[in-house]
């Protein structure tokens, strides 16, 4: 990756290029270098993903069509002249638990050169739609400035396909001009501290709300296609785009699970003009990994109703009512566990009732302390395995993890109070 202080020398050298043009100045912060040349290249003749009129003008000004699906599809049927580069030999698939990593330059310029490829080639790419972006990506890592793809992939060539393999004539292409638009892990870390940066998750609506980056905006790469397999009109993504707080003049951090609706993402920012895009590529693979990084969820709370859940038997757990909890909390083998907030605790508990937030039984690295360390939290505040324990919480997420944790300390007797206080002394709780 371009460091720090080349990034901010050749932004500087652009700025200055740019006012001798009598173009504003671009800052040097704004907008990483290589994008900035290769969003010139293209943007002085056609948009990266191009229609079949402007596919059909690229080819005959010399253009070299590349077909970046497996080689079995494309000995299938693929467009006339295009030679055979599949995407996934650019990848690796799998590297320490981070899937599609680039693989390392000399395998990606021996692939580029055996598809036949050359420095300063302008290229229109197509896959089965208009995304191919692990394939744009690589490829502008390598160096290809003028980078297109083509609207609809293979679907929307209207001639006859040619079949079987192409034998080409094998360059010497070599890395000469890299564009690294990758950023790591300490990279979007540190824009979660600024306000100059937008983080977008393109995974499905599933999984982001099973987890995410704290702050992330879910957009959904398959949302920017249409059923044809089209990129959707500007309008429209534009104004999903709206909805979802992506605002064009921040960075663009993209990320997914694996890398690859990240690049998806980062061909339909840039065909609409976004140039300050970056990828953060090992994405949710690396991220979800890393208990101390932190992530949201995007999941309601759930509650729990006496009524409809009854605690199995005899042994419990049970689900008491406020009457039940009064006339237990006075026996001293019983113990109310308030796993709230001390905030929330102090502005009012259950009479004699303690409070061991349920947080605090996680380290600074969001990993369950020790036995011992669990232990002591609960016998300082007069809970151990010998008393019948009923636990209060707000939240079903806050009451299963408390459980869940006494019953590893090997509490056997614990249930549950989640109610509304009403009647509790006159109306109120107790406050502190």
């Amino acid at each position: 990756m371009l460091p720090k202080s080349h990034r901010l020398f050749a932004a500087s050298a652009l700025s200055v290029l740019a006012l001798a043009a009598g173009a504003p100045a671009v800052g040097a912060l704004d907008i990483h270098p290589a994008l900035a040349i290769s969003a010139q290249a293209q943007e002085a003749a056609l948009p990266i993903i191009v229609d079949a009129d402007q596919f059909k003008q690229l080819v005959d000004k010399g253009a070299k069509v590349v077909d970046v699906r497996q080689q079995a599809a494309f000995e299938e049927g693929h467009i006339p002249g295009a030679v055979n580069l599949p995407w996934a030999k650019l990848n690796v698939s799998e590297r320490d638990g981070i899937r599609n990593e680039f693989e390392d330059d000399e395998i990606i310029e021996a692939v580029i050169g055996q598809a036949g490829l050359e420095n300063g080639d302008t290229l229109v790419i197509y896959d089965n739609n208009s995304l191919p972006g692990r394939a744009f990506i690589a490829l502008e890592y390598a160096g290809f400035k003028n980078l297109h793809v083509l609207d609809g992939g293979i679907g929307s060539f209207s001639g006859e396909l040619a079949k079987g393999a192409v034998e080409v004539a094998a360059s010497d292409f070599k890395i000469t001009d890299k564009y690294d638009v990758r950023v790591d892990k300490a990279y979007v870390e540190s824009k979660l501290k600024t306000d100059d940066a937008v983080i977008v998750d393109g995974r499905n609506s599933d999984a982001f709300v099973d987890g995410h980056i704290p702050g992330a905006k879910s957009l959904v790469a398959a949302s920017l296609l249409t059923e044809d397999r089209k990129v959707q009109p500007e309008d429209v993504i534009n104004n999903l785009l709206a909805s979802r707080g992506i605002d064009k003049n921040k960075e663009i951090l993209s990320y997914c699970g694996s890398g690859v609706a990240a690049a998806n993402n980062y061909v339909a920012l840039r065909n609409l003009g976004y140039a300050n895009v970056r990828i953060y590529d090992e994405s949710w693979d690396e991220w979800s990994r890393d208990p101390a990084a932190g992530q949201s969820l995007a999941l309601g709370n759930f509650a729990f109703t006496g009524d409809d859940v009854s605690g199995g038997g005899e042994e419990g757990p049970h689900f008491l009512t406020a009457d039940q909890v009064k006339e237990l909390a006075a026996d001293p083998s019983v113990v109310v566990l308030d796993v709230r907030a001390p905030s929330d605790y102090n502005a009012g508990q259950i009479p004699g009732s303690v409070n061991v937030f349920w947080d605090t039984t996680l380290d600074d690295n969001r990993v369950l302390k020790d036995v011992a360390e669990l232990k002591k939290l609960y016998e300082e505040a007069g809970i151990t395995p010998d008393k019948r324990v009923i636990l209060f919480t707000r939240g079903g997420v806050q009451l299963t993890h408390s459980y869940t944790v006494l019953s590893l300390l090997g509490f056997k007797n614990v249930d549950f109070f989640t109610g509304k206080f009403e009647g509790w002394e006159n109306g109120a709780m107790r406050r502190g």
